[in-house]
């Protein structure tokens, strides 16, 4: 870096204003032109500045840690948790004694990824919003990693449209550098989840299947099995079952010779829906029950089982099975506890209580007021669509056929929304 930069830089990460810096040294005028590298200021005064900053004139690079740094992002991709948990103290301390800005740079946005991992959105924020600050000075290769690490705070924030630009900028810079393929195929993935998200089939199948070529070339049995899996999901929705079904035993097989019973469990989800998409309802039930016994082995508080119990409630109650219904509903409402994060399947378990019991006023009450009012908050289309339809033919055979007309342009209002993603 210059040292304009590197003054700047080092000013920035260390939350000190210009007023902070110069005071005492030089003017405020004066040391903005120093830091845009518009202005050669004397040995004697950047000996001050960098002394007030407590780093070295000469930015040497210290290539180990750079090492350090690239092996423990490396451990994000491949998911090793326990080995991400055992190096992050070590780096941090090294990176908060170390005055070598390029490695700092790096540590920044990989711990930015870190925290990301972690869900812990606003420390990330806050970190997002300093390099931002010092953006301008970034390399090709920094830029890239700032714009795939933004792109995935987006699509965490469910902002799938700006994450793919972010995640198409990061492809650009891609093409025209070299990475390690495991990198690229990270991103490719990354642009196949998104695009999923998106319902752009074409492009996710394109993406997913550029990340599971490279995969596959280096043996990454299990990102070849979540690459299968995105196919599968994919291929379900544009109604190609053959090749859905196809792709989730592919990856079955791999979970299998695996022994990752976390990937099957997922994957007996995703063959029990593919299943109930075609109303072979006694099969689309078995797997979601294999599912939830697989999980159930590994989840102690059993929610990674609440969608599998939701999905055989739906089900269940479209075969007319209200005994065994409402078995399942009772089992799902003693599993959640209070909580934010598990409101939704509090609202499913509660509407499948009524629906297979008794209709009444405060059933009404609870959609109106409750349930479609939630997942209009959070976006969810989907749900939003199926609980109005169901809240219309509710009042239709209440004879209140003006509300449930309402209703009803609630629901197609939504599907429209969906189609449009």
């Amino acid at each position: 870096m210059k040292i304009g930069d590197r003054i700047r830089f080092f000013r920035i990460q260390q939350n000190k204003t210009q007023e902070e810096l110069a005071n005492g040294v030089i003017s405020v005028s004066y040391l903005s032109k120093i830091e845009n590298n518009q202005s050669l200021p004397s040995l004697e005064v950047v000996d001050m500045l960098c002394e007030r900053l407590g780093i070295r004139f000469i930015d040497d690079e210290e290539p180990t840690l750079l090492e350090e740094l690239n092996n423990w992002y490396k451990t994000m991709i491949d998911g090793d948790k326990a080995e991400l948990e055992r190096l992050y103290p070590i780096l941090l301390d090294k990176a908060s004694t170390t005055r070598d800005s390029t490695s700092l740079v790096y540590y920044m946005l990989f711990e930015l990824r870190y925290f990301l991992h972690k869900r812990q959105y606003q420390v990330a924020k806050k970190l997002l919003n300093k390099l931002n600050e010092i953006s301008d000075i970034f390399t090709e290769e920094l830029n890239y990693y700032l714009s795939k690490f933004t792109g995935l705070s987006l699509y965490l924030e469910e902002k799938y449209s700006e994450a793919y630009d972010l995640y198409k900028k990061a492809e650009s810079i891609l093409i025209r550098n070299v990475f390690e393929k495991w990198e690229e195929a990270d991103l490719y993935y990354s642009l196949g989840l998104t695009t999923s998200q998106l319902w752009k089939s074409s492009l996710c199948v394109n993406y997913t299947n550029q990340a599971l070529a490279i995969y596959q070339a280096h043996y990454n049995y299990k990102r070849s099995a979540e690459c299968q899996i995105l196919l599968g999901i994919t291929y379900r929705r544009s109604n190609e079952f053959k090749k859905a079904e196809e792709s989730y035993l592919l990856a079955n097989k791999i979970a299998t010779t695996l022994n990752n019973a976390n990937l099957k469990g997922f994957i007996h989800h995703n063959l029990g829906y593919l299943y109930s998409t075609q109303e072979k309802v006694d099969l689309a039930i078995k797997h979601f029950e294999k599912s939830i016994e697989v999980q159930t082995l590994l989840d102690d508080n059993n929610k990674q089982i609440l969608p599998s119990i939701f999905s055989i409630i739906v089900e269940l109650y479209n075969k007319n099975d209200a005994v065994n219904g409402i078995k399942w509903v009772r089992r799902g409402l003693e599993l959640i506890e209070k909580g934010e994060e598990l409101k939704e399947f509090f609202y499913h378990f509660k509407t499948y209580d009524y629906l297979l019991t008794e209709q009444t006023d405060e059933f009404e009450d609870f959609l109106k007021e409750d349930v479609i009012p939630y997942f209009e908050a959070q976006h969810n289309f989907k749900f939003v669509a199926e609980y109005a339809e169901i809240l219309a033919c509710y009042f239709e055979s209440k004879y209140k056929y003006k509300q449930a007309s309402y209703y009803l342009r609630i629901s197609n209002k939504a599907l429209k929304k969906i189609s449009n993603i």
